[in-house]
């Protein structure tokens, strides 16, 4: 089994969040040098750069995982089994250029199918945590969209999940409060991440 791997990709994607942990610390705290209206663009674009690496964590953990054990994936194909090498277990997961997850449980649902239960860790990411991880790729999705449809979800989201009345743009939303929305959207990822390491 390749358990290092496992290992190494929690351990880059938990440095990457400890990394974004003490940039945005330090950013929202300066009360010089940076203006309010800088430090809600900065916030966005971290918002955007956590997503990202999010979306290359998942990639990297499926393709590891089917790795380890490609008899679900196998299965799931309609092929008999084989020991795949990273690279066919690569064609195979990529196929289509990327996977692009609308939620948490779209991915663990795409996990179940592909991944045998012993080197699933998408199955112990907690309904709590799937909850803000899916908040922050709404937001995500207005700033890389900005259209009529992405900013309806947001603003449906802000009003069930916060009850907000009124329509705040995302930089505005995280820098409230000290940063703290920001914060809990990292920690989630990070939630998510030690929880998933439990099957190493």
């Amino acid at each position: 089994m390749r358990k290092a791997d496992l290992q190494k990709n929690h351990q880059w994607f938990e440095g990457v969040l400890d990394r974004y942990r003490d940039f945005s610390g330090r950013l929202l705290r300066a009360r010089r040098n940076v203006r309010r209206q800088d430090k809600k663009e900065i916030v966005e674009a971290t918002a955007l750069k956590l997503c990202a690496y999010w979306e290359s964590f998942v990639d990297q953990e499926l393709l590891d995982c089917v790795n380890i054990n490609s008899s679900k994936l196998a299965e799931w194909l309609d092929v008999k089994p084989t020991n795949l090498n990273i690279e066919m277990s690569r064609a195979i997961l990529f196929r289509e250029g990327y996977l692009d997850f609308k939620s948490v449980g779209a991915l663990k649902a795409f996990a179940k199918r592909v991944l045998a239960q012993d080197v699933n860790p998408f199955r112990l990411i907690q309904p709590s945590t799937a909850i803000k991880i899916d908040e922050l790729f709404v937001i995500r999705n207005y700033l890389v969209h900005r259209s009529f449809a992405a900013k309806r979800s947001l603003r449906k989201m802000y009003r069930r999940n916060y009850r907000m009345r009124y329509f705040r743009e995302p930089g505005t939303f995280l820098v409230a409060h000290g940063g703290r929305r920001l914060d809990t959207y990292r920690r989630a990822l990070v939630d998510a991440s030690q929880r998933m390491a439990q099957i190493i």
